[in-house]
């Protein structure tokens, strides 16, 4: 079923993304890592495909590459749940497993910075903060320049509301990595928390500058530039958003509302019938109390 499903629709991600799960299971690894690999090309903010590729790199040994792709799932979705099959086939250890085979590979090397590093992530993963937080503390004692653990700790303070110190984290990422894009992102999203819209912006324009294809990146420059009133600049930003991923109904809101204040009100009518059609509940309110169709 999912070989027909891709013939019928070659850049169908989540065919591949399920064709890889069942190669996890059967164990064929690397063709597992292969579907993901498209299903990444067919939807390069697919973040569940970056997840689970990570953690095959992972069985096979090959930390680096897990890490990175790890943490770009994390950057597109901090808060991601890979739902589709059981856990057994996503995973083949639950978090609580893992948590036992790090500290067993901590009380043999307790200077392994990267047996704490990934303890913490599957502490991190258990909604477990503080106990993530101490493991990517101690990974930072051993190694300062471990750029992971400060991205992954700045995630924690970030989950638990502490936004100056992930902020701090971020810095201190960039600082050991000045081409981080996910951290240059997440911290203009707590910049576009705290209202400094155009600091925000910048931060997403360097994200840009090392990922033009982020559409994340341009979704959320352009929501910080409607939100300092420069309408153009957002909907040009938004536009470039849907070039990358059509599906996203939120950017065809915030261009709608963008468009509205230029007084451009057909084109704007047409992005919150678009985002209603694809399920945004706001669009839909909004058609509702205008007596405007809800879909084109």
């Amino acid at each position: 079923m999912l070989d027909r499903a891709i013939t019928l629709v070659p850049k169908f991600a989540q065919a591949y993304y399920y064709r890889g799960l069942v190669r996890n299971k059967t164990g064929e690894y690397d063709k597992a890592i292969e579907e993901y690999s498209l299903a990444i090309a067919a939807d390069p903010n697919f973040a569940p495909a970056y997840h689970v590729r990570g953690l095959t790199y992972g069985r096979k040994g090959h930390y680096d590459r897990e890490t990175e792709d790890y943490s770009k799932a994390m950057a597109i979705d901090p808060d991601l749940v890979p739902t589709g099959f059981t856990a057994d086939i996503i995973r083949e250890k639950d978090p609580d497993e893992e948590i036992e085979e790090y500290s067993k590979a901590i009380a043999v090397d307790p200077n392994s910075a990267w047996a704490y590093y990934s303890r913490g992530i599957a502490y991190r993963m258990k909604g477990q903060y503080d106990r993530a937080i101490k493991d990517f503390d101690r990974a930072l004692i051993i190694d300062s320049n471990h750029v992971w653990s400060y991205y992954h700790r700045a995630a924690a303070w970030r989950a638990k509301g502490e936004y100056d110190r992930a902020m701090g984290d971020y810095n201190q990422a960039l600082e050991v990595d000045a081409d981080l894009p996910w951290a240059y992102y997440n911290r203009g999203l707590i910049l576009r928390q705290k209202g400094r819209y155009d600091r925000a912006a910048e931060d997403f324009s360097r994200t840009l500058g090392i990922d033009c294809n982020y559409a994340w990146g341009y979704f959320d420059r352009g929501v910080a530039h409607r939100m300092q009133g420069a309408y153009d600049k957002a909907i040009d930003d938004l536009s470039n958003a849907l070039a990358v991923d059509p599906f996203f109904t939120w950017t065809y809101y915030h261009r709608g509302v963008s468009l509205l204040h230029l007084g451009k009100e057909p084109q704007a009518i047409l992005d919150m019938q678009e985002a209603a059609r694809l399920g945004n509940k706001e669009a839909q309110s909004w058609l509702r109390e205008r007596g405007e169709k809800g879909t084109p």
